[in-house]
């Protein structure tokens, strides 16, 4: 394939008409294209098949966002589309790099969040000849992606580009594109671009609204689980009006993408969690699922997990709709269910307080980091949560709400995403405040990329809970077999090793130390991170 005489162009020849057209390199159009569909930054980790990719992206005004691991510019990337339901976009060279970035592909995949993935390679015309890192990339991806293909005409980058990012959005999911450099640096003519139509979009299955409607009219323990795919449905507030309207307890598969945006009385926090829950699902004779998945979270819908006779509905849009259809049956409210079930959440979330105030008398605990982060959070504070234990914590305990702009692991249950997801975070939301709360192992997996937020002003506090191990493992162990196997971990002056890394660095030694530190950190123009050593526990030991 030959390179046109674009490849080396300068800014005032890019511009260059040629005849009645405009011509630029294949990759240029793609940036300009990228930018046109509303994506503003790239993650990324420079290398092997990345720099006329950059050299692009700088001439049309997109920001790389550089990170030191390919999993932390792949985190921000689906944590942005998790985020905001738009196309996060990461850019990674090829090989071990692009495999390294499939951890938050597969985050993406878990959640069903949309982003794009574009892995730089060597030449087209060399590709499987053994050229330098010379592997399929498309076939690493494609199982864990809505779409992946390597970009192998420069005539239908565009449309090439448009096809990924319509299944990314429609799906929704992540996308990959494999962009070999010579592919990148053909000269292509503007009328020469192929462009596709916009695809369709994608129409979800989901149960007729009468016969949803007859079933809730005679059902009287009634129970909405609202999962992830009714927040990327946008439709959140019209699950959680409809709940309210028909006094109908709704409970968040743990892990799941946020869909109760306000404090709700119908709210009755997370369901499948390791340390338990109110008893709600087992003894309801409907079960709505909005927009969640059948998964170990709901005992995949099987007795003991549901009652034999229960029924089980799948909705995700139109609400509306169905609120229609019920007033034409009937449109009775379930008041009293509703109340019975307020009562076993208010007892859970007793039991939760005791467990925490009792294992609290041994030193500082993570009930202390998640009663400060209740005394300054706002609605409009993006919260993040990375780690197993504290996670746990948190879910257990701050559950009146579970907003959109909350951001939890997902699905997948990693850890380590959380520094990723803060920078995301800040990208999406550049003036709300940004919290993180993690574990101290969770932390530590990126933590060199607290350097790049640092120096990017990609702005945020992180709350470190610090056990010196990796705490729901440790504990099932003692719990099973008597002794912590490889799930402890050494000490770390964490504060002073994020000022080594450009962050400023803090650390409590006491539980009325850690409210105060917090609206310090939060009104810093710059990265914090709280140290805070507490003791071990989770909400169900």
């Amino acid at each position: 394939m030959q390179q046109g005489a674009a490849a080396g162009m300068s800014a005032v020849t890019r511009a260059f008409c040629y005849g009645n057209s405009m011509q630029h390199t294949a990759v240029e159009w793609f940036v300009k294209r990228l930018h046109e569909r509303g994506v503003d930054f790239i993650a990324t980790l420079c290398g092997f098949g990345l720099d006329p990719l950059y050299d692009a992206a700088k001439w049309e005004g997109l920001r790389l966002v550089d990170t030191r691991n390919e999993q932390t510019a792949s985190y921000v990337a689906e944590c942005f589309g998790r985020l905001t339901r738009r196309p996060g976009v990461c850019a990674v060279s090829s090989g071990v790099a692009h495999v390294n970035a499939l951890t938050g592909v597969l985050n993406a995949h878990f959640d069903g969040a949309p982003m794009l993935l574009i892995s730089g390679a060597g030449p087209l015309r060399t590709r499987g000849m053994g050229h330098f890192q010379d592997y399929n990339q498309v076939a690493a991806a494609a199982p864990i992606t809505c779409y992946s293909r390597v970009i192998d005409s420069p005539e239908r980058v565009v449309h090439i580009l448009d096809q990924a990012l319509d299944a990314a959005v429609s799906t929704p999911g992540p996308v990959h594109l494999t962009f070999p450099l010579d592919v990148q640096a053909v000269a292509v003519r503007q009328e020469d671009l192929i462009r596709g139509a916009p695809a369709p979009a994608v129409s979800r299955a989901q149960d007729d609204a009468a016969a949803v409607a007859e079933a809730l009219a005679s059902a009287k323990r009634p129970l909405v689980v609202a999962g992830s795919g009714v927040f990327y449905a946008g439709e959140s507030e019209e699950m959680l009006a409809f709940a309210d309207k028909h006094a109908l307890p709704v409970v968040a598969p743990i892990w799941d993408r946020g869909a109760v945006e306000r404090v709700s009385e119908t709210f009755m926090g997370v369901l499948g969690a390791a340390t338990g829950g109110p008893r709600l699902l087992a003894d309801a004779d409907l079960t709505l699922m909005a927009g969640a998945a059948n998964d170990y979270r709901v005992g995949f819908l099987q007795p003991d997990a549901i009652r034999a006779d229960a029924r089980v509905f799948f909705r995700e849009r139109d609400w509306r709709g169905l609120d229609e259809a019920y007033a034409k049956a009937g449109g009775k409210r379930h008041s009293e269910w509703l109340a019975e079930a307020g009562r076993r959440n208010a007892e859970f979330r007793r039991e939760v307080a005791r467990r925490g105030a009792k294992q609290a008398e041994q030193g500082m605990h993570a009930s202390h980091i998640v009663a400060a982060l209740q005394a300054v959070m706002t609605d409009e504070t993006v919260l993040l949560i990375d780690g197993g234990s504290v996670g746990q914590w948190a879910h257990q305990s701050l559950c009146d709400r579970y907003p959109g702009h909350w951001l939890t692991c997902g699905r997948s249950g990693v850890v380590g995403y959380g520094i990723g997801g803060a920078m995301a975070a800040r990208l999406a939301f550049p003036d709300r405040p940004v919290i993180l709360l993690s574990g101290d192992g969770a932390f530590t997996f990126n933590v060199a990329d607290l350097e790049c937020a640092a120096r990017q002003k990609l702005t945020f506090v992180a709350v470190v809970a610090d056990d010196q191990g990796w705490g729901i493992t440790r504990i099932g162990h003692i719990e099973k077999y008597g002794e912590a196997m490889s799930s402890s971990l050494g000490p770390i002056a964490i504060d002073r090793l994020a000022e080594a890394l450009g962050a400023r660095g803090v650390r409590v030694g006491a539980p009325e130390e850690i409210e105060p530190a917090l609206r310090v950190a939060l009104a810093h123009r710059g990265v914090t991170v709280i140290q805070v050593p507490i003791v071990g526990g989770n909400p169900g030991a």
